[in-house]
C-alpha cells in the first residue's frame, strides 16, 4: 500500500508544475455552469418551475455536478493505456512491482485531490457570480452516504478506463470504444441534463447502471433533491465497480502474455 500512497503523492505534486492544467479545469468547471446559466435562464423564463425544478434549484444542480465532472479525470487513462501499448512503452508497467490499475487509479487519485480545492473554488465563485441561491442537504447523514458514493464513482470510472485501455492489446485502435463511452457517458451521467427530466420508465432503467450514481445521484443528493434509496444506489455502484475490476485485471492477465510491445 505504501507503494500506491507514494504514487499518489508524487502524482499530486506533478501537478505544482503543470499549473495550466488547473487553470483550464477551472475554466473549464466556470464555462459548463456558464453555459448551464443561460441555457436554463431562458428555459425558465415565465416559468417557476420545470418537473420539480425552479431555477436555483436547476443551477445548484448544474454547479455540483460540474465540480463532480471537473474531479474525474478518469478519461485519460483509457487514451493513455492504449497510446503506451502501441508505442511499446507499457512494458515498464509490466515489469514494475505495481500493479498496472493500480497505478494509474491512485496517479488518477492525485490528479484529483490537487484539483479538489479548485474546482470547489470555480463552483463557489459561479454562485457569486450569477447570484445564484444555492440549495445544498445539510443532513450530514446523507452527506456521508454522498461522499461514499462519489468515491465509488470515481473508483467505477477508473476501473472502466483501465479496461478500455486494455482493450489495445486486442485492437489497432480503440477510439471508436472512446468515442461511443464518452457520449454515452456524457448522457447517463447526467451531465448533459438532469436525468429527473426523462420519462419514469428510463429512469427506472438507467438506475441498473452504474453511471446513474457517478454525477446525478450525488448531484441530486446534494441538492436536496433525492427521493430515492440511496443506500440501493450504493449497492449497485458497488457491486459494478467490484465487476469491472475484476474484468480489467482478467483483460490485463489474459492479453499481456501476447504483448509484444518494446522499449521498457
Amino acid at each position: 500500500m505504501k507503494k500506491y500512497l507514494e504514487i499518489l503523492r508524487l502524482s499530486f505534486k506533478t501537478q505544482i508544475v503543470w499549473r495550466f492544467d488547473v487553470t483550464m479545469t477551472m475554466l473549464a468547471t466556470i464555462g459548463r455552469i456558464m453555459a448551464a446559466w443561460i441555457l436554463w435562464r431562458a428555459a425558465f423564463d415565465g416559468e417557476e418551475y420545470i418537473s420539480s425544478f425552479n431555477f436555483d434549484s436547476m443551477l445548484s444542480y448544474y454547479i455540483i455536478a460540474s465540480f463532480l465532472i471537473s474531479l474525474d479525470i478518469s478519461t485519460r487513462i483509457s487514451a493513455e493505456i492504449a497510446y503506451l501499448i502501441r508505442e511499446g512503452g507499457f512494458s515498464k508497467h509490466m515489469i514494475m512491482p505495481v500493479n498496472p490499475i493500480g497505478y494509474f487509479g491512485f496517479s488518477v487519485a492525485g490528479e484529483s485531490l490537487f484539483h479538489f480545492g479548485f474546482s470547489l473554488i470555480a463552483a463557489f465563485a459561479c454562485t457569486f457570480l450569477f447570484k445564484i441561491n444555492i440549495v445544498l442537504n445539510t443532513n450530514i447523514v446523507q452527506i456521508l452516504v454522498v461522499v461514499f458514493m462519489i468515491f465509488l464513482g470515481l473508483l467505477f470510472m477508473v476501473s472502466f478506463h483501465c479496461f478500455l485501455g486494455m482493450l489495445a492489446f486486442k485492437f489497432i485502435s480503440i477510439n471508436s470504444f472512446l468515442f461511443a463511452a464518452n457520449s454515452i457517458i456524457s448522457f447517463m451521467t447526467g451531465a448533459l441534463v438532469p436525468l429527473a427530466l426523462l420519462p419514469d420508465w428510463i429512469k427506472n432503467i438507467m438506475r441498473l447502471f452504474p453511471f446513474y450514481y457517478v454525477t446525478y445521484a450525488p448531484a441530486m443528493l446534494l441538492s436536496g433533491q433525492y427521493d430515492e434509496n440511496a443506500i440501493s444506489g450504493i449497492i449497485i455502484i458497488a457491486i459494478w465497480t467490484a465487476a469491472l475490476l475484476i474484468l480489467s485485471q482478467f483483460t490485463y492477465n489474459k492479453l499481456r502474455v501476447q504483448y509484444d510491445g518494446v522499449g521498457i
